[in-house]
């Protein structure tokens, strides 16, 4: 299952699956039976043994459920090897059980309960305890979120989230201070910016603005300049969208400030080239071109696979991509032409939502030079991935770039982008 979280999902709630019921594995109070076993090692990816229950040699189980995956690694720990006959789960396997009958109280809660981020700024006010182990596995959980929101709509994506957001509040509300406890709150703190970021796709900015708030919570109890960068340079797009690149450039500087002191690289490069977008926006040319200086000599130091999960979208195409809308918004069409075209030739072909911006990038060149047919067939492809992966920030630009091609509403490739767009609104 692409979308498989801790929480109790789609398939364990048809099989019956409750809260109630985990928590009398739990303590003992119930075994589950065999077919319970089998379905929760299939959906966790772990032995019965590893989750607590006693293998029945009958059952055959060793085929279905002796899958070791990322996921089930939260478990606290291996079982000690003198726990051979027990009915109860052991207490190295417990936390595992508790994690997901939170996730399961997180995505079925009703209306009057906490929302998320309420439960996690109250978690980061707690002391807390986890295993390195358990913060690692969730920490690998958190960057496996982030690269599915590249392709997946943020609408189907943010309860998994939510749900991973609940787990790692619960950790935290039991944690004492340590450096344990500071790795767990950088871990929600990421999971709670793109749970913002998210919520921003879905047009939801209350939600938006709630989850920032408290992964810059999280991020100052942790001492992490990084992760404030990231949410400020996440907060910028909601100004920017509401026509304020004024408001942007402030919260990107002051982003950029904490990423100074953060240790990426590849975040400083992403602000960077942000700054150079609003820059640009609102007529600035010389800062504009500065900070895209900085932002191709901060892509040049970094290493991809060594900086932040929030990071992992930001390749050469999508520095390629913010190149091309600043040097559009300062009517540079041939530097926009040229760095356009080498985006095109290195981005892969594959549907995700920042080539959705880059092929809108493309299509605003194309205008500049009254290329009107060449412009409507990459708005079209543009919006071909913003309808397959319901991106908000995507279809924006593409709206935008309907609006300067009005002078030319009579051509046919503009009335055939209006029919699409009809059909997607």
């Amino acid at each position: 299952m692409e979308l498989r979280g801790f929480a109790v999902s789609r398939e364990g709630r048809e099989a019956g699956v409750t809260g109630n019921m985990i928590c009398k594995w739990e303590k003992g109070d119930k075994k589950p039976s065999l077919r319970y076993q089998r379905l929760l090692g299939a959906l966790f990816q772990r032995t019965s043994g590893e989750l607590g229950f006693i293998e029945n040699d009958t059952a055959g189980a060793t085929g279905a459920t002796n899958i070791v995956g990322t996921v089930g690694d939260i478990a606290a720990g291996p079982r000690p090897e003198h726990a051979s006959g027990p009915s109860r789960p052991g207490a190295e396997q417990r936390p595992f059980l508790r994690l997901v009958a939170a996730a399961e109280d997180a995505t079925t809660a009703s209306p009057g309960a906490r929302p998320p981020w309420e439960r996690l700024s109250a978690a980061l006010r707690q002391q807390a305890v986890a295993t390195p182990s358990v913060v690692d596995s969730l920490s690998a959980r958190t960057a496996g979120l982030f690269g599915l929101e590249e392709r997946v709509p943020a609408h189907r994506l943010i309860e998994r989230v939510t749900a991973h957001l609940a787990a790692l509040s619960r950790l935290l509300e039991a944690a004492p201070r340590s450096a344990v406890r500071r790795a767990l709150a950088v871990t929600a703190g990421e999971t709670a910016a793109l749970a913002g970021w998210l919520a921003f796709d879905m047009r939801n900015s209350a939600h938006a603005r709630a989850y920032y708030h408290v992964a810059a919570e999280a991020a100052q109890e942790a001492g992490d300049d990084a992760l404030l960068a990231c949410v400020l340079g996440y907060e910028s797009f909601q100004p920017s969208m509401n026509g304020r690149p004024d408001k942007a450039c402030a919260l990107l500087a002051e982003a950029q400030r904490h990423a100074e002191r953060g240790g990426s690289p590849m975040t400083c490069a992403w602000l960077a080239a942000r700054e150079a977008e609003e820059q640009a926006h609102q007529g600035d040319s010389d800062a504009a071109l500065r900070a895209l200086d900085r932002a191709t000599d901060a892509f040049g130091q970094a290493t991809p696979a060594d900086d932040r999960v929030w990071t992992q979208f930001f390749d050469r195409s999508r520095l390629d991509g913010m190149k091309v809308t600043t040097f559009t918004r300062l009517r540079r069409p041939d530097a926009a032409r040229a760095t356009a075209f080498e985006g095109l030739r290195t981005t892969s072909p594959t549907t995700t939502k920042k080539r959705s911006l880059l092929l809108g990038a493309v299509a605003e060149v194309h205008i500049q030079q009254r290329e009107i047919e060449q412009a409507c067939q990459f708005a079209a492809d543009a919006l071909a991935i913003v309808a397959q992966t319901d991106f908000s920030l995507g279809l924006t630009r593409v709206l935008h770039i309907r609006d300067h091609l009005s002078p030319w509403r009579d051509v046919q490739a503009v009335r055939d982008l209006d029919e699409q767009l009809r059909v997607l609104i």
